[in-house]
Protein backbone atom coordinates (compact mmCIF):
# COMPACT_ATOMS: atom_id res chain seq x y z
CA UNK A 1 0.00 0.00 0.00
CA UNK A 2 2.52 2.37 0.82
CA UNK A 3 4.26 1.89 -2.33
CA UNK A 4 1.27 2.53 -4.46
CA UNK A 5 0.74 5.43 -2.47
CA UNK A 6 4.42 7.19 -3.24
CA UNK A 7 4.02 6.12 -6.86
CA UNK A 8 1.23 7.86 -6.97
CA UNK A 9 2.17 10.89 -5.53
CA UNK A 10 5.62 10.96 -8.00
CA UNK A 11 3.10 10.45 -11.20
CA UNK A 12 1.26 13.12 -9.57
CA UNK A 13 4.37 15.39 -9.48
CA UNK A 14 5.90 14.21 -12.73
CA UNK A 15 2.68 15.05 -14.02
CA UNK A 16 2.38 18.57 -12.75
CA UNK A 17 6.02 19.43 -13.62
CA UNK A 18 5.59 18.01 -17.00
CA UNK A 19 2.62 20.64 -17.09
CA UNK A 20 4.03 23.53 -15.85
CA UNK A 21 7.46 23.04 -18.25
CA UNK A 22 5.33 22.40 -21.60
CA UNK A 23 2.72 25.92 -20.35
CA UNK A 24 5.98 27.75 -19.44
CA UNK A 25 7.31 27.07 -22.76
CA UNK A 26 4.51 27.71 -24.53
CA UNK A 27 3.67 31.06 -22.71
CA UNK A 28 7.68 32.02 -23.31
CA UNK A 29 7.25 31.55 -26.87
CA UNK A 30 4.32 33.38 -27.48
CA UNK A 31 5.91 36.60 -25.62
CA UNK A 32 9.06 35.96 -27.87
CA UNK A 33 6.59 35.81 -31.00
CA UNK A 34 4.44 38.60 -29.64
CA UNK A 35 7.49 40.95 -29.03
CA UNK A 36 9.07 40.26 -32.06
CA UNK A 37 9.02 43.67 -34.15
CA UNK A 38 9.90 43.39 -37.82
CA UNK A 39 11.87 46.83 -38.70
CA UNK A 40 12.25 47.93 -42.23
CA UNK A 41 14.39 50.93 -42.93
CA UNK A 42 13.41 53.07 -45.51
CA UNK A 43 16.29 54.85 -47.12
CA UNK A 44 15.57 58.46 -47.66
CA UNK A 45 18.44 59.17 -49.80
CA UNK A 46 17.16 59.88 -53.37
CA UNK A 47 14.30 62.19 -51.75
CA UNK A 48 16.78 64.51 -49.82
CA UNK A 49 18.87 64.50 -53.10
CA UNK A 50 15.46 65.84 -54.70
CA UNK A 51 14.93 67.78 -52.61
CA UNK A 52 18.17 69.45 -52.33
CA UNK A 53 18.68 69.83 -55.96
CA UNK A 54 15.10 71.11 -56.31
CA UNK A 55 16.24 73.90 -53.44
CA UNK A 56 19.16 74.96 -54.76
CA UNK A 57 17.53 75.73 -57.95
CA UNK A 58 14.88 77.60 -56.41
CA UNK A 59 17.09 79.67 -54.29
CA UNK A 60 19.26 79.76 -57.32
CA UNK A 61 16.66 81.33 -59.38
CA UNK A 62 14.91 83.67 -56.67
CA UNK A 63 18.47 85.19 -56.54
CA UNK A 64 18.31 85.62 -59.89
CA UNK A 65 15.12 87.04 -59.71
CA UNK A 66 16.33 89.86 -57.26
CA UNK A 67 18.89 91.26 -58.72
CA UNK A 68 16.99 90.90 -62.37
CA UNK A 69 13.69 92.02 -60.96
CA UNK A 70 10.78 91.64 -63.47
CA UNK A 71 9.06 93.99 -64.83
CA UNK A 72 5.49 92.88 -64.52
CA UNK A 73 6.44 92.37 -60.84
CA UNK A 74 6.49 94.38 -57.92
CA UNK A 75 8.65 93.72 -55.14
CA UNK A 76 6.12 92.77 -52.78
CA UNK A 77 4.24 90.49 -55.20
CA UNK A 78 7.92 88.40 -55.88
CA UNK A 79 8.19 88.65 -52.29
CA UNK A 80 4.76 86.94 -51.91
CA UNK A 81 5.64 84.61 -55.11
CA UNK A 82 8.72 83.44 -53.30
CA UNK A 83 7.33 82.67 -49.86
CA UNK A 84 4.65 80.52 -51.57
CA UNK A 85 7.41 78.45 -53.92
CA UNK A 86 9.13 78.12 -50.74
CA UNK A 87 5.90 76.77 -48.97
CA UNK A 88 5.32 74.66 -51.67
CA UNK A 89 8.15 72.53 -51.48
CA UNK A 90 8.76 72.24 -47.98
CA UNK A 91 4.81 70.81 -47.88
CA UNK A 92 5.83 68.53 -50.57
CA UNK A 93 9.12 67.65 -48.90
CA UNK A 94 7.52 66.31 -45.78
CA UNK A 95 4.65 64.74 -47.59
CA UNK A 96 7.19 62.38 -49.46
CA UNK A 97 8.98 61.92 -46.38
CA UNK A 98 5.66 60.79 -44.73
CA UNK A 99 4.94 58.72 -47.98
CA UNK A 100 8.51 57.39 -47.91
CA UNK A 101 9.09 58.56 -51.56
CA UNK A 102 11.79 58.40 -54.19
CA UNK A 103 11.38 61.48 -55.34
CA UNK A 104 9.52 64.74 -54.61
CA UNK A 105 6.01 64.78 -55.10
CA UNK A 106 4.52 67.06 -58.19
CA UNK A 107 3.48 70.35 -57.30
CA UNK A 108 -0.60 71.08 -57.13
CA UNK A 109 0.39 74.96 -57.33
CA UNK A 110 1.35 76.18 -60.89
CA UNK A 111 4.35 78.29 -60.85
CA UNK A 112 4.91 81.18 -62.69
CA UNK A 113 8.96 81.99 -62.63
CA UNK A 114 9.15 83.01 -66.00
CA UNK A 115 7.02 86.12 -67.88
CA UNK A 116 4.84 84.37 -70.41
CA UNK A 117 5.74 84.34 -73.93
CA UNK A 118 2.69 83.91 -76.15
CA UNK A 119 4.84 83.80 -79.19
CA UNK A 120 6.44 80.39 -78.77
CA UNK A 121 2.51 78.83 -78.07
Amino acid sequence: MRLQRSVQILTVLTTLATLSACASYGTRGDRDHDSTVAVAQWDSGPLDRDYAQQRTSMDNRHQQEIANPRTDESSDQRVQRHATENKDLETRYSAGKASHAQALPPSDKTRDDKPSDKSHQ
